[in-house]
């Protein structure tokens, strides 16, 4: 049994499939069913069962998974050992982030990072929570900020699913609040409710985005669903040229840009931003650095 055989396998299991795989690993499809046949045949097992999409492990496939990636997880963890890693921090880092993060909180914490670790690169995915832990999990990204869902909206909430092995912990939480354009009837209003917004059209993120799934539970749990007449990665350029109202976190609400009026809910609304990453998967010195780094910054940013 090879290292590379076993680097084939993970890959095949997490995209459940052997020709996007064969691509991420730039072999030939039939070179890649070869190799993960020989290790069967060593194995004696079936490691993989054929589905009418792609391929899911067998039972026999998924206790070799955990073997395999804590195998690797050794390999990698041996050869940064022998970097002299401590004394000189160096490396790249592949990233998940919610695109309201990229837009308020995460530009000063990477010039921060950059200043303390410049020998440490991190390369940034912008995106909305769904499709941010799914790539985690394909092993796509070493870790990502993304949105916790509230557990009290979580039976109207059935878009976002935490995939099975991803773990999480909790940063900071946001006060979401209702934007509004600029002369809009309910402009002068200190305090709005939900229920208040059912004749309203919404300007919202995409589809993926926990505040998108907490924005439609809540009008549920309100007895209607809300009109979501657009979705962008930035509600407020929309709803400040007076195409809808938004639920935002109220920092991106109030940061500079064009101008709107913010609005309290209340009841209150809020979500907790995490730090996403795969339980047993090996993380890197470098994503360790980051991941600690950003803990530090974001609980510290939220106590000044």
């Amino acid at each position: 049994m090879e290292l590379r055989q076993l680097t084939y396998f993970i890959e095949v299991a997490r995209l459940n499939n052997f020709t996007r795989a064969a691509e991420r690993l730039s072999i030939a499809q039939p070179a890649l069913s070869q190799q993960i046949g020989n290790l069967e045949q060593e194995l004696g097992v079936k490691l993989f069962k054929r589905t009418g999409r792609g391929v899911t492990l067998t039972e026999a496939g998924e206790q070799f998974y955990l073997g395999a990636e804590r195998t690797l997880a050794e390999a990698q963890k041996a050869k940064d050992s022998v970097k002299e890693f401590i004394n000189y921090p160096h490396g790249n880092i592949m990233a998940g982030a919610l695109e309201s993060l990229v837009q308020t909180r995460l530009p000063k914490l990477l010039v921060e990072f950059g200043k303390e670790y410049p020998g440490i690169k991190v390369f940034l995915r912008e995106n909305t929570t769904e499709p941010l832990l799914d790539a985690l999990k394909k092993g796509e990204l070493d870790l990502a900020l993304a949105h916790t869902l509230d557990v009290k909206y979580s039976p109207n909430l059935m878009n976002i699913v935490t995939p099975k092995g991803v773990c999480s912990k909790p940063l900071y939480q946001d006060e979401l609040v209702l934007a509004v354009a600029k002369g809009h009837p309910l402009e002068n209003r200190k305090t709005i409710s939900i229920n208040d917004l059912r004749e309203e059209s919404f300007v919202s993120f995409k589809k993926g985005s926990g505040i998108r799934s907490q924005l439609i539970a809540a009008c549920l749990s309100e007895g209607f669903e809300p009109l979501i007449a657009y979705e962008c990665a930035s509600p407020r350029t929309l709803v400040a040229e007076k195409l809808g109202v938004s639920v935002l976190p109220r920092l991106m609400a109030e940061s500079p840009g064009p101008s709107i009026s913010v609005l309290t809910l209340d009841p209150p609304l809020s979500r907790w931003v995490s730090v996403f990453y795969c339980e047993g998967r090996y993380l890197s010195p470098c994503a360790k650095i980051f991941l600690s780094f950003v803990e530090k910054y974001l609980v510290s940013e939220m106590e000044d």
